[in-house]
């Protein structure tokens, strides 16, 4: 909305009683404001698209005066405006935006601007060739483009195709580069839609016109209603939604509208974390069913371009590792760690101290300054561990100055408290701590601001993201295990309540917990 805003604000001088009009939006950008799309947004929110594609804002093109292009180019697209100079103001003539080809989102932020110029001016030939103009972006090297001494294949192709044009090249900061910038982004796809608005109602009636649309699901409603024992056996219908009942576990069925089945996918996956296809599966296993269910979760997974983005590849570690010993129960041994995040925040924030028990997975993370001493540590793992969980028998850690000084040493014999730390330039034998620096690294990517200023102040989201999530060496997530309940999720409150169950693997403990 600010983005959009944001544009419409640039070209406020053509459109009559413009704050009037837009009122009903600036007010949903509030800090406190309650998000509710009312049809007074709505009548806005077109009145000013309307705005801004017709008369009251474009003009035709006037020969006699030099054009403006201004380009700018995201990772989701380009987009461009032409405009003219009028009185003080830039009158647009028309805009442009395109999607980014998949191909080139792996490409540096030079190349994607000037891939933006080349495309903005190949739209607008008829417009520009043979004639002066000025071209903007907010991206100052290319103000040098044409005197670069070395030049990729694909770089030397556009630098061909934009030198038949006449132009001066002019740098604009990015804060002013509102409406170009505006066409070439959109929000990431957010499956959180159920998360971010009141949708159960919505969601509850497309499911139902869907099922009428579906022959298979279809069908099963019309044998439940004819009381088949079979299929009344395995499917239930409650209040015009079909679900289907496996060991005391009720599951929604989805029918086959794509809209429906992404909205869900991505509820499971892009608004819990981005984490891989086994978590993602699981997520969905635990509320939902469809036939091939589990083939459109690994595609949706393996097609994230937020994943693709954002995640390493990794290989199978070679040779055969000695494992530490098998625990029995939470809090035995706890991995520990100090994940450098080469970012100092506005509160002098450096470093993220992780804690994670090796037996439930269950972690804890916590912003440090670079200069934190021992006390500090110390301090720091008693009010975020011990003081709610109790002291653990024993910790396993690398050999930061931190944890092999005396201090550390006395503090852990006081306790009663065993200290393991890993043989030098070995951090894979304390690998729970550095597998969970590899996730906090991905899912901070996936939250932060572009300068990477406010990590700390995301930082609280990301421990709730991972211990929700369901861990592919316990079958259960972390929370699960810990604290013995699984914590609601709001498409829970789509679903009939389910009777809780103990997870496999855990009876055994839960035994000796009671």
């Amino acid at each position: 909305m600010r983005s959009f805003l944001g544009m419409t604000d640039y070209y406020r001088n053509f459109v009559k009683n413009y704050s009037i009009v837009a009122a009903p939006l600036t007010d949903l950008t509030h800090l406190h404001a309650l998000w509710e799309w009312t049809d007074r947004c709505e009548a806005a929110f077109r009145h000013l698209k309307h705005a801004l594609t017709h008369h009251e804002v474009l003009k035709l093109p006037d020969p006699g005066k030099p054009f403006i292009v201004t380009t700018d180019a995201s990772q989701y697209g380009i987009g461009a405006a032409l405009a003219r100079q009028e009185a003080k103001k830039l009158r647009p003539v028309e805009y442009m935006s395109k999607k980014m080809p998949s191909q080139k989102l792996a490409k540096s932020t030079y190349e994607k601007e000037l891939y933006a110029i080349n495309k903005a001016l190949t739209h607008r030939r008829h417009y520009l060739l043979g004639r002066f103009f000025y071209a903007r972006t907010d991206h100052q090297t290319l103000k040098w483009m044409r005197t670069q001494p070395v030049l990729s294949d694909a770089l030397k192709r556009w630098i061909e195709v934009i030198e038949q044009y006449d132009f001066e090249p002019q740098y604009i900061k990015g804060e002013y580069n509102k409406v170009a910038d505006a066409l070439s982004r959109r929000p990431d796809f957010s499956g959180a839609l159920i998360t971010e608005f009141d949708l159960t109602d919505d969601v509850t009636r497309s499911l139902v016109e869907a099922y009428r649309e579906d022959q298979f699901v279809s069908e099963i409603i019309r044998r439940l209603e004819a009381t088949d024992e079979k299929t009344s056996a395995e499917f239930e219908l409650v209040n015009g939604l079909l679900f289907l009942e496996k060991a005391g576990n009720k599951r929604l069925c989805v029918p086959n509208r794509e809209s429906l089945r992404s909205l869900f996918l991505g509820e499971c996956h892009d608004a819990t974390g981005h984490f891989g296809y086994k978590k993602t599966a699981a997520n969905l296993l635990q509320r939902f069913w469809w036939p091939m269910m589990m083939r459109d979760a690994q595609l949706y997974v393996e097609t994230c371009q937020v994943c693709q983005r954002g995640k390493p590849r990794t290989q199978a570690p070679l040779g055969l590792l000695k494992p530490l010993p098998i625990l029995e129960r939470p809090d035995e041994s706890l991995s520990m760690d100090f994940m450098e995040t080469l970012v100092t925040t506005r509160s002098r924030m450096r470093h993220i101290f992780v804690i994670v028990d090796r037996f439930s997975k269950y972690a804890r993370l916590i912003a440090m300054p670079e200069t934190a001493k021992t006390e500090y540590v110390i301090r720091l793992s008693k009010d975020n561990w011990v003081r709610d969980f109790g002291l653990p028998k024993s910790i396993v850690s690398d050999r930061d100055v931190r944890f092999t000084s005396e201090l550390w040493k006395a503090a852990a014999a006081e306790q009663g408290t065993q200290l393991q730390t890993t043989s030098g330039n070995h951090p894979g034998a304390n690998g729970q701590a550095e597998q969970l620096n590899r996730t906090v690294q991905h899912l901070l990517r996936h939250y932060i601001k572009p300068n990477q200023v406010d990590w700390d102040e995301k930082l609280a989201l990301i421990p709730s993201l991972y211990n929700n999530g369901v861990h592919s060496t316990t079958g259960v997530s972390p929370n699960s295990l810990l604290l013995t309940f699984k914590p609601r999720l709001p498409l829970d409150f789509l679903l009939p309540e389910n009777q809780s169950t103990a997870a496999p693997g855990t009876l055994e403990f839960a035994y000796r917990y009671e």
